[in-house]
This record gives structure tokens, C-alpha cells and sequence, in this order.
């Protein structure tokens, strides 16, 4: 599967102290916090649907953890990840986060993994005060509105990914500009916050670049056979099928329809992207393309550092969702 969108810039403050002195400011400080100790906590889904992205995004914080504490620490302090499993349910995310917030050490929190647990976990570290930087979710308000539909900007909610609002509008009009499609049917989970979060910006751009939805097929995202949708989308004879969904069923709908006999172009989002879905895609997938906030043949030093460090480490490729974990722990070391 191709990346259609290579790069995204984030600027983020946060507010990071070692546990149990002053607060450091990161960066330029010359006070020395030796053996104090960084405590950060993580939410990720390593199981379950977001089991696809969550074990990515802990390989990568793991990283930049042990590539920071070998290097020194922040200012001599070492950082310590606690790193809890919410098995891709919303109700366990937040009570993961409640019990990890309640602790009382942690500086900053991690994740969660998805956009639906989000929505649960990220407005009680708002309320708590506790900074919680995402590194996977990219539905509708999750930043700065996490407490939507309240208008208040959250204060303690932060990203470093890039938004299905950028990334998928972006890789339709790429697409649309070197192959003109005219028309494409939206295949989508209708239980869940980021599929139906895509589906609506599928929904909200495809006519400002020509093309016609012929239809909108939606499924539960527990669906385990996609010959009935993808017959039915295929019954429209569209030259493009948008995908907004999650864990394995990208690559579940690509097989059917290839099954079926469509020969025309998958565009989907964030979902496409981690390696996992590629290897169960595997020939169906290919072509496919999607909007990425990272790319892993950037020769930016920083990124080639990172990329070496993580093959030699896991020897296999980082995908974007690693990337954005080891982001996640450099941004905090450096507020």
C-alpha cells in the first residue's frame, strides 16, 4: 500500500517534571534531577480490534524510553512507562485511565489507541489535569474539542497524529489529480467512532473533486464475512472504493472484493496504516493508498536514527504507529 501524505509538523508544550523535585523545562535546563525518576503512563489497545496499531505504538515509546535513559535521562532523570492493555474496549480504557490517573505519580499519560476509547479517556485526564498526548487517534474531536460539544478548548489533550480531516481529504484529492475517478462507493463500520468519523469526511469531500458516491454501505465492525457488502458496493460498478474502518476489515474487504472481480483503486486513511494490515492484504492490497503522517524512507537524520535504531532493535520495519509512539516520549522528554 502507498502513503499519500509524508510529513507532518507538530508543535506541542507540556508541562514535565521529575517526580518528586522542580520542574525541569526540558531542553536547555542544566539542573540535574539524577536519580529522580519520570513516571508516564500508557493506554494502548494491544489486543482486540486496535491490536493491529497498539503494539506498534508500545514498541516505539518502549524505544525512545531506552535510547533516552542510555543517553542520560532528562537532566539525569530516568523515565519509567507503565504500559496497560485496554483489549480495544471503551469502558476499560477509561477505567485504565482513572486507575493509572488516581496513582497520584504520573506526569503524563499515553494514547489510548482509538478514537472510540478516546472520547471516554481523554476528557477525564482533561478533568484531572493530567497531559495526555495521543499518538493513534485521529477522529473527529479529539483536539482540540475533546469535550465536544462543549466548546472549551481542552487544555491537557494533545496529538502527534495526523487527523483523518488532513489525511483523508488529502489523499483523495492526490488521487484524484493524477487518475480523475468519477465514481466510488464508501464501505463503512457504523459502531464505531473513527470509521463513521471517516466515512463523513469521505462523505464531505469526494464532490469537490468530481467524483460521485454511488452508494454508502455499512456493516458492523464484528462482521466476519464481506461477500454480502462487497457484492452489493461492486452491484454500483464504481471505479473507487473508500474504506473507513479499522483493524483487520481493510484488508478483509480488499481480498473479497479482488475475490469478486473489482480491478479499481482502495483509498482509505489511517486505518491502512501498519504493516499488519499490508501482510493480510498481501496481493489484494496492492495499489492501495492512503493519507500517513510519517514515511519510512524520510532521510531526515532524526527519522533515520529512529528507523535504525528500531530494526536493530525489533529487526523489522517501523510503521507509522511505531513512529508516532517514539515521537510521543521525545516530545514529553523535551517540554
Amino acid at each position: 500500500m502507498k502513503s499519500a501524505v509524508r510529513g507532518v509538523t507538530i508543535a506541542l508544550a507540556l508541562a514535565l517534571a521529575a517526580c518528586g523535585g522542580t520542574a525541569s523545562n526540558g531542553g536547555g535546563s542544566t539542573t540535574s534531577y539524577q536519580g529522580k525518576t519520570i513516571q508516564l503512563g500508557a493506554i494502548l489497545s494491544l489486543t482486540g480490534a486496535g491490536g493491529v496499531y497498539g503494539p506498534s505504538s508500545k514498541k516505539g515509546a518502549d524505544l525512545a524510553v531506552e535510547t533516552i535513559n542510555n543517553s542520560g535521562g532528562v537532566n539525569g532523570a530516568k523515565i519509567t512507562l507503565d504500559t496497560h492493555d485496554d483489549a480495544s474496549d471503551k469502558a476499560q480504557s477509561a477505567q485504565v485511565a482513572q486507575t493509572l490517573i488516581q496513582q497520584g505519580q504520573l506526569l503524563a499519560l499515553l494514547g489510548p489507541t482509538l478514537s472510540n476509547s478516546a472520547v471516554a479517556v481523554h476528557p477525564l485526564a482533561e478533568s484531572f489535569k493530567i497531559p495526555i498526548l495521543a499518538v493513534s487517534t485521529t477522529g473527529i474531536h479529539i483536539v482540540p474539542d475533546c469535550n465536544f460539544p462543549k466548546t472549551d478548548p481542552c487544555k491537557y489533550v494533545f496529538r502527534d497524529s495526523l487527523g483523518e480531516e488532513t489525511a483523508i481529504p488529502t489523499n483523495i484529492k492526490i488521487y484524484a489529480a493524477k487518475a480523475h475517478p468519477k465514481t466510488g462507493v464508501l464501505m463503512v463500520a457504523n459502531d464505531d467512532k473513527f470509521s463513521k468519523d471517516g466515512g463523513t469526511i469521505v462523505q464531505n469531500t469526494v464532490g469537490q473533486y468530481g467524483i460521485t458516491l454511488l452508494d454508502t454501505i455499512q456493516f458492523s465492525k464484528t462482521t466476519a464475512d464481506f461477500a454480502t457488502p462487497v457484492t452489493q458496493a461492486l452491484s454500483k460498478k464504481p471505479e473507487v472504493i473508500f474504506i473507513t474502518s479499522l483493524g483487520g476489515i481493510p484488508a478483509k474487504i480488499m481480498i473479497e472484493a479482488r475475490k469478486q472481480g473489482f480491478t479499481g483503486q482502495f483509498l482509505g486513511g489511517n486505518g491502512f496504516n501498519t504493516a499488519v494490515v499490508s501482510k493480510q492484504a498481501g496481493a489484494a492490497g496492492q495499489g492501495a493508498e492512503s493519507g500517513s503522517a510519517w514515511y519510512l524512507d524520510n532521510t531526515f537524520p532524526s527519522n533515520a536514527e529512529f528507523v535504525k535504531a528500531y530494526r536493530a532493535k525489533y529487526s523489522s520495519d517501523p510503521d507509522q504507529f511505531a513512529a508516532q509512539g517514539y515521537a510521543a516520549i521525545l516530545i514529553l522528554a523535551d517540554a
